[in-house]
């Protein structure tokens, strides 16, 4: 399975990216996996929804599947460490998986993606194993530098790697 960390500042077109290289994978028939950070508390299930309320009732796990769909919610402690090996171990039967946001990790080559009018910091330079930068700047780099429509060449990027 290739491994792919996807970074970069808020509004910098990450989700935009992944979306485009799911896509772009799909295509070839590749089975694609995203994890996806996120800062703050989610719900994927609902109010007077059957789960929701099995949740809400105080069970650890909850796991919701159809013959089209599998999910499963686990409650956790705001201090507990995201074990982030066990989550992609989950993700194995992928053959290509994409982590977007996880930058203090430095087990997984990643992707910057960067927009100039944000005005922010590189984070490559302060970021571990930051290996392509996607922009739309023209200056010097020192690594490989692409744009945000060159798709296939991200790709490849990726399954080269």
């Amino acid at each position: 399975m290739k491994t792919i960390g996807v970074i970069g500042w808020k509004n910098s077109g990450k989700t935009t990216l992944v979306s485009k290289l799911v896509n772009y994978f799909s295509s070839l028939n590749l089975k694609v996996g995203v994890i996806k950070h996120a800062h703050h508390s989610f719900d994927i299930d609902h109010p007077n929804t059957d789960s929701y309320k099995i949740r809400k009732s105080g069970a650890f796990k909850t796991t919701i599947v159809s013959n089209k769909r599998l999910a499963v919610i686990e409650e956790r402690a705001d201090d507990n460490e995201i074990d982030l090996k066990s989550i992609i171990d989950m993700n194995k039967d992928c053959q290509i998986l994409i982590l977007e946001g996880f930058k203090k990790n430095n087990d997984i080559p990643k992707i910057e993606v960067f927009l100039k009018k944000n005005k922010k910091e590189y984070l490559y330079k302060n970021v571990e194993k930051v290996n392509l930068l996607v922009t739309d700047d023209d200056k010097s780099h020192p690594l490989k530098v692409l744009s945000h429509d060159q798709i296939p060449l991200i790709a490849k990027f990726i399954q080269d790697a």
